[in-house]
């Protein structure tokens, strides 16, 4: 017969179909060392629908429109007809229709929205039979493509019965978190495939091997040591903060696992955390380190302590900043992709597969929560990980459960360690679903208390007077007059813009530099400020800071003393870690804690405004005792969490949350009977693409917009990177891109429709999405403003 192809490039190379499906299968089993026969039953079979006439017809067309011909489907039928009387079978039949059906874009819901067929509905003789699958044709000429199907499929089956074995010793036996499990499988099967898919194509438009960036923890562990050793400790905070990097150091040998960092801000979290991170993955071998931030404050300036620690330059491959929706692209692959554009968007599409990752919470959790390939392609990357997240006390409630089930399969199913790194650790093991399965002994310091007396360096002070921004503006200006600089954070965007004008209005002498940061600023613009901020501080000049809570987390930074707006007693301790923070007065300072007037906006941000209440009830309930302590701490997330259990689910509506949509799915098991009469007899349920369409960690907030910050008239950086990317070649717009990172905003709904109103969004490449903003529209005080001119007290 004639050979059969898989596609072609602009130049008349093409790949042969035999080699394309055994170059995927390949690819997929070699990624991680378990689970690797089911990635390759999937990858084996994922485009076996090219077999067939029409599709060789197609391929070499010169007009033919991209998709119009169906090949995902046949793969899933082949699977199918394979006989499955075991539950373990049966389960490996269900995994592996769905990931190869779906390769080409989303993983479906398994029962419609609808509620009048399941997606194995599809795989019935009636529907193989349509013409458009020409599935008869596919079959005869399978025997030259040797996919060997029946040896793959129980070879699958040996893995599912170990996945199932580890699932019940693990923990996950309540029915919920063991169904979420299995979905959890299905995308990581899934992510394998996909990624293998397209590494294959892409190697084959490039004509070369794309590298693996394998790490070498040896030479990164020695540059850590060697920098770290030149470390001042001989002050009493560099001591404890020594202290606790060598507990960390100590702990490194410790078996895969979820364990709990417990250090007081200031206590050198961030480094210690990564020297764990080094000495494990070395001692363990693991293949990345992921490091997760809850704000790019935060992702920025770790990147930046993990370069200089590390030795690593700007453009190196061993990290990878990753952070922004400016670097994803939509890549499915029909074989018709000249080969120019595969490579570019399979290179900007990160597959996560540097040594280590910074990232941020939205970009996992969306990540794992997605179904789309896009996204999911570098969740196999996670696998052998260790995967630390800072800050973690800042979870949006609403997604708790949710992390808790995927960290938890992430560990003990792929053989992850994860650290969940806090000054103030939320109770995210004592939830009603108990589904956080740490390790024995989980912490890393079980001392901590001792650190966090000797870490005591201020004062929580509440005042009892609610004040207006005006008055708030007075009492920041007192306070500045009184300690030589002052840091003030409050919980809107609008309340930071006001207080700042306010604060001008009363600075008209000069006397104070004043500094507003939110994330209204891209990256590079709020880095300028802080580097301007701490070059300040460390000059003691006098300088007044407005920001919103982005900075009351993981930035080194020190002030006199701290005005908080009344909110969550973990933001208020977060933000005292801003103050006196390396001991600079042997006195403690004040952190004034502030109710602010008719605080409009709140409604909107509920954790905000129920944390806020709980503190004020606490500083009520328990006047003159320390905020600090780890009792009021406590007492503080029992009225936090316990309120709020049916919250932790991520509910939809009355009747709908995402976590039982991506577990066992009771309610479209019993509409899908109430619909068809017939009973749903299938293992899997999940509503893979409602639950992604459904989930955000920022509800409302659309899309990355590029902005045209200059640090000043003669900075010419981000036209200099714009026009290399417009102008580049491959290689130069994927490092691009990169760079392009610094210079996004996200932007939620309205801001979007009103600035899109006002013709201020202009999209500049259509193929990666990537819009600019107009630069009347961005301002060096504030970043982006939704009208050109500013009233006085603009919000």
């Amino acid at each position: 017969m004639p050979e059969l192809y898989a596609r072609k490039d602009d130049e008349g190379s093409v790949q042969t179909l035999f080699d394309h499906l055994h170059n995927t299968a390949r690819l997929a089993g070699e990624f991680e060392d378990e689970f690797g026969e089911t990635a390759q039953t999937a990858a084996i079979h994922h485009d076996e629908g090219k077999a067939k006439e029409d599709f060789q017809q197609y391929l070499f067309a010169d007009d033919a429109k991209r998709g119009s011909v169906i090949h995902a489907y046949q793969g899933a039928f082949t699977i199918s007809e394979i006989p499955a009387a075991s539950a373990a079978e049966k389960l490996t039949q269900e995994i592996l229709e769905l990931d190869i059906a779906s390769h080409h874009g989303d993983l479906p819901d398994c029962i419609a929205p609808s509620g009048d067929e399941s997606f194995f509905d599809k795989m019935s003789e009636a529907n193989k039979g349509e013409e458009k699958y020409h599935y008869q044709e596919v079959k005869e000429n399978i025997p030259e493509l040797e996919l060997d199907t029946d040896a793959r499929f129980e070879r699958s089956v040996k893995e599912t019965q170990i996945l199932l074995e580890r699932l019940m010793h693990a923990g996950f036996y309540k029915q919920e978190s063991l169904y979420f499990s299995l979905g959890q499988y299905v995308k990581y099967i899934f992510s394998r495939l996909v990624d293998a898919d397209r590494l294959d194509a892409g190697n084959f438009s490039s004509h070369q091997q794309l590298a693996s960036h394998k790490p070498d923890w040896q030479q990164l562990v020695d540059r850590f040591e060697k920098n770290i050793g030149a470390f001042d400790s001989t002050s009493p905070i560099n001591k404890i903060r020594s202290e606790i990097s060598e507990a960390c150091f100590n702990a490194a040998d410790r078996p895969a696992g979820i364990y709990k960092l417990a250090v007081p801000t200031g206590g050198g979290k961030t480094l210690a955390s990564l020297r764990f991170a080094l000495h494990h993955a070395l001692q363990t071998q693991k293949s990345h380190i992921i490091y997760v931030s809850p704000y790019l404050t935060i992702t920025t300036q770790t990147t930046k302590s993990f370069r200089d620690i590390l030795d690593l330059p700007k453009e190196s491959d061993i990290l990878l900043e990753h952070y922004s929706s400016v670097m994803n692209s939509d890549d499915d692959d029909d074989g018709k992709e000249d080969g120019s554009t595969i490579n570019r968007r399979k290179l900007a599409a990160e597959r996560w597969d540097n040594p280590i990752i910074v990232t941020t919470m939205v970009q996992f959790l969306e990540t794992v929560m997605s179904s789309h390939g896009t996204k999911l392609r570098k969740f196999h990357n996670m696998a052998n990980s260790v995967i630390v997240f800072d800050e973690i006390q800042s979870i949006p409630v609403n997604a708790i459960n949710l992390f808790n089930e995927v960290v938890s399969f992430l560990s003990k199913i792929l053989n992850c360690t994860i650290l969940l790194c806090s000054a103030t650790q939320p109770l995210l093991d004592k939830t009603d679903r108990h589904n956080l399965l740490l390790s024995e002994n989980p912490d890393l310091i079980e001392d901590s208390d001792k650190y966090a007396a000797a870490l005591k360096r201020t004062n929580i002070v509440p005042i009892p007077q609610e004040k207006d921004l005006d008055e708030l503006a007075d009492f920041v200006m007192e306070r500045a007059k009184e300690n030589g600089n002052c840091l003030a954070i409050v919980n809107l965007k609008s309340e930071a813009r006001k207080l700042y004008q306010h604060l001008e209005e009363l600075n008209a002498d000069g006397e104070f530099a004043l500094v507003h940061l939110s994330t209204s600023m891209c990256g590079k613009h709020r880095a300028n400020e802080l580097k301007k901020m701490i070059k300040l501080l460390e000059s003691h000049q006098p300088i007044i800071c407005v920001s919103t809570q982005l900075i009351e987390a993981g930035v080194d930074i020190s002030f006199a003393c701290v005005v908080r707006a009344m909110a969550g007693l973990d933001s208020v301790l977060q933000s005292a870690g801003r103050c006196n923070r390396n001991g600079e007065s042997k006195e403690a300072k004040n952190v004034y804690v502030v109710s602010i007037k008719n605080e409009r906006g709140l409604e909107k941000l509920k954790d905000i405004k129920l944390g806020k209440e709980i503190t004020n009830r606490l500083v009520q309930d328990h006047p003159g005792v320390d905020l600090l302590s780890d009792d009021m701490l406590n007492e503080f997330y029992e009225f936090y969490f316990a309120p709020r259990q049916a919250e932790m689910d991520y509910p939809i509506d009355s009747s709908h949350n995402i976590y039982t949509m991506l577990s066992s799915n009771e309610y479209d098991r019993n509409r899908y009977m109430d619909r068809t009469s017939k009973r749903y007899g299938h293992q899997l349920a999940q509503a893979f693409r409602t639950a992604s369409d459904q989930f955000h960690v920022i509800p409302n907030l659309t899309k990355d917009v590029l902005v045209p910050y200059a640090k000043d008239k003669n900075d010419t950086e981000f036209s200099d990177i714009l026009d290399a990317f417009e102008k580049g070649d491959t290689k130069t717009k994927i490092r691009s891109l990169r760079l392009l990172q610094d210079y996004s905003v996200s932007l939620f709904d309205y801001e979007i429709e009103k600035l899109s109103e006002a013709h201020a969004i202009s999209v500049i490449d259509s193929e990666f999405g990537i819009s600019l903003l107009d630069k009347q529209y961005y301002k060096s005080e504030y970043g982006v403003v939704l009208e050109t001119e500013m009233s006085p007290l603009f919000a």
